[in-house]
């Protein structure tokens, strides 16, 4: 696991003059102007990439806000952000900052606050499930997209790639292909990043990269100082581990006695198995509109209390995706991928 993404800002108060001379100046702007009159109705910062020969943040002079934003996995040793490394693999967000903002005060010639003087809007929570192939990863993929009702809607979709929710400000998921990924961008003649070998490459093919983003709504119910890496793995684990439910089933059977055992009475029980077969027949809308919201929550309750995911309540079938991958066959380096049979 290894926070893939940050996003930070603090207001230019926090900066010393020398600093603030600098980033007044930095960057390009863009500017709204009347044709006519010629006169400017408004004028935004953009984001610049700051680049050394293999790492690359991004900073926007804002206009009362420094931001600076990107991968800290890219600026943390060699580089590598399939599995990062350092602060980035801790899940230590205080840690990333004073990584970032030390390469972008390396880069500029000034000197940038401390970590506590930073406000974060947005951080992103991946993991990687080592898959048996490419085949496979494309499998979970389309399994994936049917993923929907409850908290889940299937937002966007663009070839090995699957976005719930991406412009919520609390948390939205993302699940894609990696292997596909790196290829693709390995391919762009300006690619400087980390240089992944072919053996790296093709490993890569069989993960499956999902990654939560905690946006600016999440962190403004979360003061981050007091966000550990234990609160982070249980927003990962609680946003995709109900998506993919919590026990390996392999059979109708399987379902029923799970069900039976999860339900305080036998009446609920079958009631909660009613309303899984309303949902296999008429699917997740239909069977909603059929039941009263009381009766339908204590079902769904029940359901995933038995180890069905949100995944087996969209799709009406159980799924060959079951948390036993995510806990089992998390891979955190390219020698563990390498071990996983």
């Amino acid at each position: 696991m290894l926070l893939d993404w940050i996003t930070i800002r603090t207001p230019y108060e926090n900066l010393d003059s020398q600093a603030l001379a600098v980033v007044s100046g930095y960057g390009d702007r863009v500017q709204r102007i009347n044709a006519e009159t010629g006169e400017l109705r408004w004028e935004s910062a953009a984001w610049d990439s700051i680049r050394s020969d293999t790492h690359a943040i991004n900073v926007k002079a804002g206009g009362s806000e420094l931001w600076i934003q990107g991968s800290p996995a890219r600026i943390i040793a060699l580089g590598d952000a399939v599995f990062g490394a350092g602060a980035s693999q801790a899940l230590d967000i205080a840690g990333c900052i004073e990584r970032m903002t030390a390469f972008v005060s390396q880069m500029l010639g000034c000197s940038l606050p401390r970590p506590a003087s930073w406000k974060v809007s947005r951080v992103d929570v991946t993991n990687n499930l080592v898959l048996e192939d490419l085949a496979a990863v494309r499998i979970a993929l389309s399994t994936l997209r049917d993923c929907e009702g409850g908290r889940y809607r299937v937002s966007q979709q663009a070839g090995d790639t699957v976005y719930w929710s991406h412009r919520s400000k609390m948390r939205s998921g993302k699940a894609y292909a990696k292997g596909p990924h790196l290829q693709y961008m390995m391919k762009n003649p300006k690619y400087q990043g980390y240089p992944y070998t072919a053996d790296q490459l093709g490993a890569a093919n069989r993960l499956l990269r999902l990654e939560l983003k905690l946006g600016r709504e999440w962190f403004s119910r979360h003061e981050w100082q007091a966000v550990t890496p234990a609160m982070l793995r249980d927003e990962w684990h609680d946003y995709f581990g109900r998506m993919i439910g919590g026990a390996e089933m392999k059979s109708e059977s399987d379902v029923r006695a799970r069900v039976m055992a999860a339900a305080k009475t036998e009446g609920q029980g079958k009631a909660a198995l009613g309303c899984w077969a309303l949902i296999q027949s008429q699917g997740w809308e239909s069977a909603r509109e059929l039941q009263s919201k009381t009766t339908w929550y204590r079902n769904l309750k029940i359901l995933r209390a038995a180890g069905l995911g949100d995944a087996d309540l969209s799709k009406g079938q159980i799924v060959q995706i079951r948390r036993r991958v995510i806990e089992c066959q998390a891979a955190a380096n390219w020698a563990e991928l390498a071990r996983i049979a």
